[in-house]
């Protein structure tokens, strides 16, 4: 069995869009895997995972990289705070978010503080948070995070919004995750709603093929009421968006146009 091969296989079996992802990309995540199972082929892997309910668990979340961390790229957060935000409450009743492939909560937590910071009444805005690891969904839900995960939160914000629970943990504040609503979503395979202000997709674009990227990009512009905002990742770009609608407005800030 050759990879590609494998790839079609694995895609009808876990119901994934691995079309979308870069080959070698999902190469890397295959074979990392394999060889900390010590397995040695791609059929023997295929085998394991058709078999065996607990492997096939563990592949998923290898699969998925959940890696993320409050306020993630400052400047970033700092535009979102001083320009986005007030520009979408100055102009919106209620403000509508979603946090696309949102992994363990990090970011949409990260929004939620910066709009309490803004004291916001809760009744005027929104916020999804989505991910297509039901685990790390979980996880999210619970809001406990490492020392690692708030090295970028400022002292007098961890003191307000978190309780430690021991050397390495801390607990997220309950009136903060109440402003947070977690669901499963697959980005590549599943219809989502329109009517968003901001749309946050960030470090996910990395990983597709420049047709999974440009499908997506099309369907959160979609998704984006007129001069929404889609907040994407510091290193991901979208060359020519009046293509998709769009314009640049700062970074990673892409506004729709109309």
């Amino acid at each position: 069995m050759n990879f590609i091969e494998f790839k079609e296989l694995l895609s009808k079996k876990l119901d994934l869009k691995l079309d979308s992802y870069k080959l070698n990309r999902v190469e890397r995540r295959v074979y990392s895997l394999m060889r900390r199972h010590q397995i040695d082929t791609l059929e023997e892997c295929y085998e394991r995972i058709k078999k065996d309910p607990d492997f096939k668990e563990v592949f998923l979340k290898h699969f998925t990289i959940n890696t993320s961390e409050f306020f993630r790229n400052p400047t970033s957060f700092k535009f979102l705070d001083k320009v986005v935000l007030p520009s979408l409450f100055s102009r919106k009743k209620k403000v509508h978010i979603w946090s696309a492939a949102c992994s363990n909560g990090a970011e949409p937590y990260s929004v939620a503080i910066l709009i309490n910071e803004m004291e916001i009444p809760k009744h005027r805005y929104k916020i999804l948070a989505t991910d297509i690891d039901r685990y790390i969904l979980q996880m999210a839900d619970l809001g406990i995070y490492s020392n690692q995960a708030l090295l970028r939160v400022e002292p007098e914000v961890k003191e307000k919004y978190f309780h430690q629970i021991d050397e390495d943990r801390f607990q997220l504040d309950d009136k903060i995750k109440k402003q947070v609503n977690f669901g499963y979503q697959d980005l590549l395979k599943e219809e989502f709603d329109s009517g968003w202000d901001l749309i946050i997709c960030r470090n996910f674009f990395i990983y597709l093929t420049k047709e999974g990227k440009d499908n997506l990009t099309r369907r959160f512009t979609e998704a984006l009421n007129p001069e929404g905002v889609l907040f994407l990742g510091n290193t991901e770009f979208i060359f020519e968006p009046e293509l998709f609608n769009l314009k640049k407005m700062n970074g990673s800030f892409y506004q729709k146009l109309s």
